[in-house]
């Protein structure tokens, strides 16, 4: 037990420090949480420096203060990442988005039990450790995009979707695996426990989000006083927070959605304006004792780790993500753009680093070494981001050049068919794949039961995600035909009377191959993860040979106008009765390095042979 004094000066202390590593992190341009956690390493029990005869030791040793207020932080951040949370931002690009998340943060998590499998984590750690590589940061991306005024941008949209989607999932996950981390084991009883637990905080949240709350907000909107206004929300958040915790449920869950019971409400904004310099103090002091909890001495046995999760991530957000962005239709600097943003990792990755430090499994050996981990990951991975988000059209044009043609050609293809089912439209020409989406749900179900079940349930379930993707492939192969016979492809240089069918064989075979990789995975995971790997890799090359099949069926003659891939011929409209022969004939023998000034002088052809131009 501490003193008054000692207790006072140790809170000016973190107080005073924190300012000034907020001033530091603000001046190499960098996010303030890594000043507080560099602040929170320099402050805390683990730190032993000596030199020069003197020693230092930390100056907080008892941190039950500090992680009470800590606590509070950490609650007031979740109601506000609650209250920011607005569907509305789903609405139009909901699509792409939740594509998106789907496959970045199931390969970021998959990365992430790659790792820890290579470096012999146990199971439950390795759980945390995914966690802590796969929850993009919203604050970061949101920041660097109003720091590089991008905010106008159309794949900004996109963006901020996928990172409302991102946090919707971080807070379901933290959700299950606090389970885990508080219990110690995952025993029937204890699980049937939990499950009656959020069951029943859900039951209270959904009559207290549909009855109490729409009858108390207008007698809440009439307070004039911002004393009692700010009593009473806080009041509000930390009761709450408090039946979630008794529920089994983490109390920065029922933090976040009462946060989300406010998000369109009509006193949002006096919520965040009044509350707000209550969440950045407590929240610098989460941080604070987050750093507090790593001991340097780890450092030196993460630094493998980092070498390999860095790569690992990166290849997954600035490569994988790009990728998929440009199959469903966005250009490919838009397509950069998005994958370069996401890639920051922040409060999301020290939540679940937090959490997984206090897991009381006698399993778990990790947690020591799981915070100076995520604190280091969080630290590079923030300061990478705005530099490749500097660079993203660079990167862009790059890829472009080193990019075989064959491949881009039929990424083309694929990203033309796609784009008129996911892209958001005011006037859409098909309808949505009902019987593929309500497939993709089946299926994601049948997966998680191949990685938690045993015995028999696992070949049952191993047998019923067989059976769905047959049905997966069936339904795409369909429906992509009917959207392939519609599509107009003479952007790439094909006439309309083109072969559909390679182009159908195409984009369902991508699809159909996607779904059954996922699903082996899923199986040979249980006996041999490092086949996995070896799946992955045949899916790789299943894409590199379909592309360059569907290129050799459509006769594609590698060419290229600004980075586009063309047909072998240049297919002029037919209603153009201006074009006679010798026109066509001059438009076939452009080339890409004298482009511009050969259509100067077809249009000063068509000038001299019609007088109406």
């Amino acid at each position: 037990m501490i003193s008054e004094g000692e207790m006072l000066f140790q809170l000016g202390a973190v107080m005073l420090l924190a300012f000034l590593g907020a001033v530091l992190a603000s001046r190499f341009k960098q996010s303030v949480m890594i000043g507080y956690i560099v602040i929170g390493i320099f402050l805390g029990p683990y730190i032993h420096i000596s030199a020069f005869g003197l020693d230092y030791s930390g100056i907080v040793n008892d941190m039950t203060l500090i992680n009470a207020m800590s606590q509070i932080g950490l609650i007031l951040l979740l109601f506000f990442i609650g209250l920011d949370f607005s569907v509305a931002r789903l609405t139009r690009t909901r699509t792409p988005a939740l594509i998106l998340a789907f496959i970045n943060i199931s390969l970021s998590m998959f990365m992430g039990f790659v790792v820890g499998q290579l470096f012999g984590w146990p199971l439950i750690d390795t759980f945390f450790l995914a966690g802590v590589m796969a929850m993009n940061s919203t604050a970061i991306a949101a920041k660097s995009l109003i720091d590089m005024k991008r905010t106008s941008n159309p794949e900004s949209e996109l963006i901020m979707a996928f990172e409302v989607i991102g946090t919707f999932v971080a807070m379901m996950m933290l959700m299950v695996m606090s389970g885990i981390a508080t219990t110690g084991a995952r025993e029937p009883r204890n699980l049937l426990d939990m499950a009656i637990g959020i069951g029943a905080f859900f039951t209270f949240f959904a009559f207290l989000s549909l009855v109490i709350i729409p009858r108390v907000l207008p007698r809440f909107e009439k307070i004039q006083s911002d004393e009692m206004f700010i009593l009473f929300s806080l009041g509000l958040i930390f009761i709450v927070a408090a039946i979630a915790e008794v529920s089994f449920v983490p109390p920065i869950i029922g933090a976040f959605f009462i946060g989300t019971v406010f998000a369109n409400s009509k006193i949002a904004k006096r919520l965040e304006t009044k509350l707000t310099s209550f969440k950045d103090a407590f929240v610098a002091i989460f941080f604070i004792s987050f750093g507090m909890m790593i001991d340097p001495a780890n450092f030196q046995t993460i630094i493998p780790m980092l070498l390999v999760a860095i790569p690992l991530v990166l290849l997954s957000d600035v490569i994988v993500a790009p990728i998929v962005m440009f199959f469903m239709g966005y250009s490919s600097k838009a397509a950069t753009a998005v994958g370069t943003t996401i890639a920051g990792r922040a409060e999301e990755s020290v939540l679940f680093a937090s959490l997984g430090s206090k897991v009381q499994a006698p399993s778990s050996a990790k947690g020591g070494e799981l915070m100076p981990f995520a604190g280091a990951f969080c630290f590079i991975m923030s300061a990478l981001t705005p530099v490749l988000m500097r660079r993203s059209s660079r990167m862009a044009s790059m890829f472009s050049r080193i990019m075989p043609r064959r491949i881009v050609f039929g990424a083309s293809l694929i990203s033309r068919t796609l784009s008129k089912t996911i892209l958001p439209s005011n006037f859409p020409t098909f309808q949505r794949a009902r019987k593929t989406g309500m497939a993709l749900i089946a299926f994601f179900i049948v997966i998680v039961l191949i990685l938690v079940a045993n015995d028999w349930l696992f070949w049952a379930a191993a047998v019923a995600g067989g059976i769905i993707a047959l049905l997966l492939y069936e339904y795409a192969r369909r429906e992509m035909a009917a959207i392939v016979n519609q599509a107009n492809y003479s952007n790439l240089g094909l006439a309309e009377s083109l072969p559909r069918p390679p182009v159908t064989n195409l984009v369902s075979g991508m699809v159909g191959g996607a779904v059954f990789a996922i699903l082996l995975i899923a199986v040979v995971w249980r006996f041999y993860w490092y086949a996995s790997l070896l799946v992955l890799l045949g899916y790789l090359l299943f894409c590199i040979w379909a592309l360059v099949r569907a290129a050799d069926k459509l006769d594609f003659t590698p060419s290229s106008v600004e980075g586009r891939s063309t047909g072998k011929r240049v297919v002029l409209p037919r209603k153009t009765s201006l074009c006679t022969p010798e026109h066509t004939a001059l438009l076939n023998r452009m080339a890409a390095s004298d482009i511009k000034f050969r259509s100067r002088m077809l249009r000063r052809s068509l000038d001299d042979t019609d007088p109406r131009l």
